[in-house]
């Protein structure tokens, strides 16, 4: 049982290393799109109206 525990307890860590590093990544690439996609140029004038 105590093996069982073990492993188990291993598995938990290393996925949620795993998911850790993931996250920063996506977060890091989200990042970089929103900053390369930021234009100051663009202001309220030049946004379309919205129509239903």
């Amino acid at each position: 049982m105590r093996l069982v525990s073990a492993v188990l307890a291993e598995q938990t860590d290393e996925w949620a290393e795993g998911r850790r590093y993931l996250g920063l990544d996506v977060l890091a690439r989200c990042r970089l799109t929103a900053v390369i996609a930021n234009d100051p140029e663009i202001g309220a004038d030049a946004m379309p109206a919205l129509t239903a």
